[in-house]
């Protein structure tokens, strides 16, 4: 089982085009699947919490989750989930905090890298367990495997992949920092890794089954961006297999950040 997915993707004895993996639509769909008294445990855990902090109400502590998750893996816009979590904006910070704070949800900050400019700063705002994102977000299972659910989908697994990598990140065996990149000029990256000496991977999440020339595109920029600072672009989507789309760009299945040398779905 591979843990450390960024030190296998630098290394030299790594072949992109030699992975393979069981994984498809329904399996990554699965992974959200309902669970017997999830609702219960949500109240139970932001009821104990607040009961912990006294002054945090908890059903705002469950009307934030909520409104997190709608859509879910989006950026940290106060103003916008604080109107729809009914939370005065000026008091929105600690009940993220809580949220946080009991696993529900992690940040993932905006890039700080000297390759990023004029980036937006606010973080994104991902699922620990997509079960639960998709459980607030109230899609049903049956749209997202279909494939009018595509749009739907896609923030999920957006944010299984970014929950995923900054799991892996403590205990990395290459210091990195996990960070998104949205520009005021227009580009967008989906993730991004960045290294000590300010080299970076981008990443982009795709629900597509096949590689294709634009699910590259925002990774070709910042390659142009980053120049001789860009370690590679990585596209992660459904496809059974990976693909070198050319040296620096490659494209693998999702299910390789928790096992390079698939054979089945993760139990």
């Amino acid at each position: 089982m591979t843990a450390d997915f960024l030190a296998r993707l630098g290394s030299r004895a790594s072949v992109p085009g030699e992975v393979r993996s069981r994984w498809g639509i329904t399996e990554y769909v699965d992974l959200m699947a309902p669970r017997d008294g999830i609702s219960r445990d949500l109240h139970r855990l932001a009821h104990r919490r607040a009961k912990a902090l006294r002054r945090v109400d908890p059903a705002r502590v469950l009307a934030l989750a909520t409104a997190l998750a709608d859509p879910p893996s989006g950026e940290l816009n106060k103003a916008r989930v604080a109107g729809a979590a009914g939370i005065p904006a000026t008091t929105l910070s600690p009940y993220v905090d809580v949220l946080v704070d009991l696993g529900l949800v992690r940040l993932v900050p905006g890039c700080r890298s000297p390759v990023a400019k004029r980036a937006i700063g606010r973080p994104r705002v991902v699922f620990d367990d997509p079960a639960i994102a998709r459980h607030l977000a109230g899609v049903p299972m049956e749209e997202l495997v279909a494939f009018q659910g595509r749009s739907r989908l896609a923030p999920m697994l957006e944010g299984i992949v970014a929950a995923e990598l900054l799991r892996q990140q403590p205990e990395s065996a290459v210091e990195h920092r996990v960070s998104h990149l949205r520009e005021r000029n227009g580009l967008e990256v989906d993730l991004v890794i960045e290294l000590p000496d300010n080299s970076v991977y981008g990443i982009e999440v795709r629900t597509a089954s096949s590689f294709r020339p634009h699910q590259f595109e925002a990774l070709e920029a910042l390659a142009v961006r980053a120049g001789s600072r860009f370690r590679g672009g990585i596209v992660l989507n459904t496809s059974p297999r990976g693909h070198q789309q050319r040296p620096g760009m490659w494209g693998l299945p999702i299910s390789c950040l928790w096992d390079w040398d698939q054979s089945g779905p993760r139990r």
